[in-house]
């Protein structure tokens, strides 16, 4: 029964999430691309590459169990989520361009999801488990990922009061179902989370934390500014555990798999809310200049 009742609302959460981030892009944020273009095509390729190559390297390292072995796979694969525009926003950091990374991602990974699945085969003791009809996943994607964000960015056009008037309240609306989608999922695979919880911090924390630094030594590399370094790393270590989750249980067919997608969400934030909270601190007592 709770597998009908999540291969319903994940795909519904999905697109209403991603239909928010489509309320705040418009024109402009597609021109920034062109003015932008090393900034997001550099962010966009470390979330190709890196994320797999140290996803590849904790399965070696920590060799986990087959099921959290896969979710670490689905969460690497996964575009940015749009928490992260959240965590830039209360980090007032550089919000314009954590929208673009963020959409930008996840316009890409309607192929390069099924590809890194693909590639990520060889990596299990059981390929088969990674075995997806990938025109079918292509076209969920799709749907899930650039039908609602086009839809949002329309009625930005038509409608350019609706995001200032609605935006946040269906944000609130999102988190809190996202919420009660993850709580299910813990009702649902209580006993792993609990058997296995020490093994899943571990993993969480070391990505959380490696990727964290990655975003940050990238920026710094580029010459970024604080307010770009910081919104570089929360695109990099926020993922979309809603995409993670709807391809374990609707097209994968198993809701153990989204465990760790979860745990990751769960896990991250305190992680992220001190990452937040240093980042105030240090621009209140030493401001970036102007640059």
């Amino acid at each position: 029964m709770l597998k009908t009742v999540l291969d319903v609302t994940i795909p519904v959460l999905v697109f209403w999430l991603m239909f928010v981030v489509g309320l705040e892009l418009s024109a402009e944020d597609f021109r920034r691309i062109a003015r932008r273009f090393r900034i997001v095509a550099l962010a966009t390729a470390a979330q190709l590459l890196l994320w797999p190559l140290v996803a590849v390297a904790l399965l070696a390292t920590l060799r986990p169990r087959p099921y959290i072995e896969t979710g670490i796979l689905l969460v690497a694969v996964c575009p940015s989520g749009g928490m992260a525009n959240f965590y830039t926003y209360l980090g007032r950091a550089n919000l314009a361009l954590s929208v673009t990374l963020t959409a930008v991602s996840c316009l890409a990974a309607v192929l390069t999801m099924p590809l890194l699945l693909a590639l990520f085969k060889t990596q299990l003791e059981d390929p088969a488990t990674l075995t997806v009809p990938i025109p079918l996943m292509i076209g969920q994607l799709f749907v899930l990922l650039i039908l609602p964000v086009l839809l949002g960015m329309f009625a930005r056009r038509i409608r350019p009061d609706f995001p200032e008037r609605h935006g946040r309240t269906l944000l609130r609306l999102g988190i809190v179902a996202l919420a009660a989608l993850i709580a299910l999922v813990m009702i649902q695979e209580w006993e792993h989370l609990l058997a296995d919880f020490i093994e899943i911090a571990l993993a969480v924390g070391l990505l959380t934390g490696i990727m964290m630094l990655t975003g940050f030594v990238t920026g710094w590399a580029c010459a970024l500014g604080a307010s770009d370094r910081f919104a570089l790393a929360m695109v990099l270590v926020v993922r979309n555990v809603g995409i993670a989750t709807a391809v374990a249980v609707t097209v994968l067919g198993r809701i153990e798999f989204a465990v760790f997608a979860t745990a990751y969400f769960l896990n991250q934030v305190p992680i992220l809310v001190a990452a937040l909270v240093l980042f105030r601190l240090s621009r209140s007592t030493k401001p970036e200049m102007a640059r």
